[in-house]
């Protein structure tokens, strides 16, 4: 009872302990009562005195604008050729971000991914072109109706460089007369080039077609609108594309650990540790597309892909803010807030829904 009656005379808002036997009451009883309440305060404490990495110099380096120089982002787009644009947002983290370094000697096992010389973590324009890429190939899903122009608008983003495009585009301009390894690269740039389904008629069909026009015919009546007399468009050729993916930085750092339990035990086995950047660190997204492949289209022509490529992309963000980006998105990571939404065109280009124009 001793035991309890110094419970009662410890003042717990001042932790006055007078004897041993009040501190080890206090220990063994008040204190488990507070022990997650303690855990909260120390991670808030923790939280909010993490040191911010300046990335400033580094955005400035890589061409990334702030919101206050958007002006001059949209001056910089006004130079480009006529019907570019920019994709320009502010984003939130709302799980933390992580894509592993290729740095072997580090204090954990699992580095986050950093710029070489600022140490400032970050996503690589490619990483944000891989991550669009697949948001976009959900667009697909959405209107059946639809998806020979949204399959051209994928190709002239992103471009096409693959095998499968090189075969086909090969076997097409008679350079080629394997016509067994373009009917297999038809199927591979079909299937995980865009991600679309195919089912055992379409195998059939593409293996019964015993000539070049066979192929174009596929391609034709499945993937674009464009094709006529037997020619390849230009979207179905090894090409670049319009888009230029920048990186975005991030001014924090933090530690997650995943703890993977043995499934008879029910018990942790080896905790793992990644170093992120934590939820509610805020980055800069920003894309420049440019119609360099345009130039002999007619104006009305490219003024319409230029108009639905900057809807899909906006479309194919909205996406990816869901799905996630970097590595375990499986697990919530990678999901973000898109906010101060700007477009910065040149030429009288419709605004997309729910986005603003930059101000000149």
């Amino acid at each position: 009872m001793a035991k309890f009656e110094a419970i009662l005379e410890i003042n717990l808002v001042k932790v006055k302990v007078d004897s041993l036997a009040e501190y080890i009451a206090y220990c063994k009883y008040n204190n488990r009562l507070e022990k997650n309440k303690g855990l909260k305060i120390l991670k808030n404490i923790i939280k909010d005195n993490r040191p911010k990495i300046d990335i400033s110099k580094i955005q400035e380096i890589s061409g990334i604008y702030s919101e206050s120089q958007l002006n001059n982002l949209q001056d910089y787009v006004k130079k480009l050729p006529k019907y570019s644009f920019a994709i320009w947002f502010t984003f939130k983290l709302e799980a933390p971000y992580f894509s592993k370094d290729d740095d072997d000697f580090y204090i954990i096992q699992n580095p986050i991914l950093k710029e070489t010389n600022f140490k400032a973590p970050m996503v690589r324009g490619s990483g944000w072109k891989g991550a669009l890429a697949s948001a976009f190939r959900e667009l697909f899903k959405e209107d059946f109706e639809n998806n020979k122009e949204k399959i051209e608008s994928f190709l002239r983003i992103f471009g096409a460089g693959s095998e499968s495009i090189k075969a086909i585009e090969s076997y097409v301009f008679d350079k080629s007369k394997d016509l067994n390894k373009a009917k297999e690269k038809l199927l591979n740039f079909i299937l995980f080039d865009l991600g679309l389904k195919v089912d055992r008629t379409l195998i059939n069909e593409i293996k019964a077609k015993n000539n070049k026009e066979g192929l174009i015919e596929i391609l034709k009546d499945k993937l674009s609108a464009k094709i006529n007399d037997s020619k390849l468009p230009f979207e179905f050729q090894t090409h670049k594309g319009r888009a230029i993916f920048y990186p975005t930085y991030f001014d924090k750092l933090s530690i997650e650990i995943i703890n993977p339990h043995d499934r008879i035990k029910r018990a942790g086995t080896v905790p793992i540790h990644f170093e992120v950047a934590p939820k509610g660190t805020y980055g800069i997204f920003q894309l420049i597309y440019i119609p360099f492949d345009a130039i002999l289209k007619e104006e009305t022509e490219l003024k319409e892909e230029s108009e639905k490529d900057l809807d899909n992309l906006c479309k194919a963000i909205e996406i990816l803010s869901k799905q996630g980006i970097g590595a375990k998105t499986k697990y919530g990571w990678g999901r973000f807030t898109i906010e101060n939404k700007k477009v910065c065109l040149n030429g009288d280009l419709n605004t997309p829904q729910g986005w603003e124009r930059c101000q000149a």
